[in-house]
């Protein structure tokens, strides 16, 4: 049977983002090989900070236009605090391909692996495992610098203005139910929870309003409410009983680093951007310039947004090898925690990039062998 040819747009981007996005395509490649059924071609694009302080552009010309020709868009890690533009922000040519894109569905899974940092006494927090669903184009990030849609005014005033469309909050509330009812299926709740701040905000009031006119559409999965605030207080109370939060740009942007450290941090949270037709993988944290070269990066990040990766190809393709080989990729870093043989740097332990990607690859190699 002939293999399918999937195409992925590859930004290794700054700082450690080359390291670790080697690691993520050493896995994947892995996985494939183990599971066979597709192919995955490469174009990298040029894009960033360091790109920017060469070039004077953030990314080579016709890079987002190769970017969204590809079946996947897998990106290591963009912007450096010492290059900057001349009014302070970052340098983020993918915030642009967000929009673009409508990228609208920003997926940060939030799991908790076994010898890895517990950051809460209580032992019920070793079953956390949880998705923050935040949306990726409109909220307070319309108004990102990159954009240039702020009000300036002579160095006295700066106005952002929040967005919330109901064709973006609507597929983005049918995205949030959708994944809770699949995760259902697998065991979980089952249960969405809309974060919001709809006790102040005309804009918050609005997307709750959406958010029930869909869940209408969705009687099989439970619901509830929590202002932005309170779900800050509840992340530390018990995060264990959430399933899938549903939030607004910058609420989502706040609150998945806060979970992330739950976990033990942002070195194993992985990141999906997904839009209708495109997708963009990366994982959360930023470039860290200064472990670069220093071979002690966590790439784990990088592998399960990987992972993310092929599942969504195995969705948008019809390839339910690219899923297996997902779920190969996963079961290896279960295996690596609960047998204490991943013990990352960040987390106290010895492990540097290369060490532990040399690990998950021979964890995915016993895996494989015994089905």
């Amino acid at each position: 049977m002939k293999s399918q040819a999937l195409s992925v747009a590859l930004i290794k981007g700054d700082g450690i983002g080359v390291d670790i996005i080697d690691a993520g395509l050493a896995t994947i490649e892995e996985a494939r090989r183990q599971v066979g059924g597709f192919n995955l071609g490469y174009t990298e694009i040029q894009a960033g900070a360091a790109f920017y302080a060469e070039s004077g552009i953030d990314i080579e010309p016709d890079g987002e236009k190769i970017a969204g020709e590809s079946d996947a868009i897998f990106l290591g890690a963009i912007g450096l605090p010492s290059i900057r533009h001349t009014d302070g922000t970052e340098i983020s040519p993918h915030l642009r391909i967000r929009e673009k894109y409508q990228l609208y569905a920003g997926v940060r899974p939030v799991k908790a692996y076994p010898n890895a940092p517990q950051r809460l006494a209580d032992p019920k927090a070793a079953n956390i495992d949880f998705i923050i669903l935040r949306e990726s184009t409109e909220g307070l990030f319309y108004s990102a610098a990159v954009h240039g849609r702020s009000i300036v005014k002579e160095n006295e005033e700066v106005l952002d203005t929040l967005k919330v469309s109901r064709s973006t909050t609507e597929k983005l509330h049918r995205f949030a139910f959708r994944l809770a009812a699949k995760r259902k299926t697998k065991g979980f709740p089952g249960r969405v929870t809309c974060v919001d701040k709809a006790n102040v905000f005309n804009s918050m009031a609005f997307f709750r309003q959406i958010f029930d006119e869909i869940a209408l559409e969705f009687p099989e999965v439970d619901r509830n409410y929590n202002y932005v605030d309170a779900q800050a207080l509840e992340l530390i109370r018990r995060p264990w009983k959430y399933d899938v939060l549903v939030m607004e740009n910058m609420f989502g942007d706040i609150l998945s680093d806060l979970a992330g450290g739950l976990v033990g941090g942002m070195g194993i949270a992985a990141c999906g951007e997904i839009g209708d037709h495109h997708a963009l993988f990366q994982p959360a944290h930023g470039s860290a310039p200064d472990l670069i070269g220093q071979d002690k990066a966590n790439p784990l990040a990088t592998i399960l947004s990987g992972a993310l990766m092929l599942e969504y190809l195995s969705e948008k393709k019809e390839n339910p090898s690219a899923y297996e080989a997902a779920e190969l990729i996963r079961n290896a870093i279960d295996l690596g925690f609960a047998e204490n043989r991943i013990r990352p740097i960040e987390f106290g332990g010895d492990m540097g990039t290369n060490a532990i990607t040399e690990e998950v690859l021979g964890l995915m190699q016993k895996t494989a062998s015994q089905y």
